[in-house]
C-alpha cells in the first residue's frame, strides 16, 4: 500500500494547506509537543509562585505559533 493511500481526504487537504508531507507534519507536531512538555515545570512553578516565570509559557507559545506560521507560509 502506498503511503498516500493511508490519509483521508481531510488529512490530505490539511497537509496541502500547511505545505508539508505526512512525515514533515509528524516531525513538526512532535517538536511542538516536546516544547510544550518542557515548559510545564515553569507553568507549575508559576502557579505556586506567580512572580516567577511570568511570561515564559506565553513566550514559548508565541514562538511556536510564529515559527509554524513562517514554516507554512514560506514553502
Amino acid at each position: 500500500i502506498r503511503g498516500e493511500m493511508m490519509f483521508s481526504k481531510a488529512c490530505k487537504a490539511h497537509l496541502k494547506q500547511v505545505n508539508e508531507s505526512g512525515l514533515q507534519h509528524a516531525y513538526q507536531a512532535i517538536v511542538v509537543a516536546i516544547r510544550l512538555q518542557l515548559v510545564i515545570p515553569a507553568v507549575i512553578i508559576h502557579a505556586i509562585i506567580p512572580g516567577l516565570f511570568t511570561n515564559t509559557a506565553t513566550n514559548v507559545m508565541k514562538s511556536i505559533l510564529e515559527k509554524r506560521h513562517e514554516q507554512t507560509t514560506k514553502r
